[in-house]
């Protein structure tokens, strides 16, 4: 009885000191990785959030052809249905140092008739517009009328393009320029459609280029 008391006292000892420690040493090890995930993820999304504001004080009037705008939740954006001047209001924006028309076509359900893509042209050669143009379909299109240059080197799968004047009057064109997320941190959570808006996003807030 004496020797069996003595084992339990052993035993019990032994998980005080070894197994139960062990245990706690576990659980907060479990939690710690989950608050450092989170706290992981919650930089990405600071990230994100702190670039859109710098592409929101470059005083850009940031246009969603058809489409209300889709991006990160502290990006100024807005909405236009139309490319004539009543459509633009660019009037009531007029203060704005940089105009950006984005064409949201990822779906290939965009409309646009000959004289809208006429438009698109002058928009870019005559008022200063940069016209992102994100999907394929009226790729082709586009480029036949002059809205992409005939320069593009376009490859398949690409689905992101932008066209502008700059300051020394030289055409410019970059095809591809949203389709890699390597700037754009946050990937989960996100469709396929939100991640190339997104990096474009972050494409137009790191890169001084597309505003010389």
């Amino acid at each position: 009885m004496g020797n069996n008391l003595v084992y339990n006292r052993i035993v019990i000892t032994i998980v005080l000191i070894i197994v139960v420690p062990a245990m706690v040493f576990i659980i907060m090890m479990s939690l710690t990785g989950r608050s450092s995930k989170q706290l992981s993820e919650e930089a990405r999304v600071k990230y994100v959030r702190d670039y859109t504001e710098k592409l929101n004080s470059r005083n850009a009037d940031i246009m969603f052809f058809r489409q209300d705008p889709a991006g990160p939740d502290n990006l100024k954006a807005r909405r236009v249905n139309a490319l004539n001047d009543q459509g633009l209001a660019l009037n009531l924006y007029s203060d704005r140092a940089y105009r950006v028309l984005i064409l949201n076509d990822l779906s290939g359900s965009l409309t646009l008739n000959d004289q809208e893509i006429q438009t698109l042209k002058d928009l870019i050669e005559n008022k200063g517009f940069r016209v992102i143009y994100l999907g394929s379909a009226k790729y082709q299109k586009l480029l036949a009328e002059g809205v992409i240059p005939a320069n593009a080197k376009h490859k398949e799968g690409t689905k992101s393009y932008i066209t502008f004047v700059n300051k020394s009057h030289a055409r410019c064109s970059m095809d591809g320029f949203a389709d890699d997320p390597v700037s754009m941190p946050i990937t989960t959570g996100l469709t396929d459609e939100q991640v190339i808006i997104y990096t474009a996003v972050m494409e137009l807030s790191l890169k001084d280029l597309f505003w010389s």
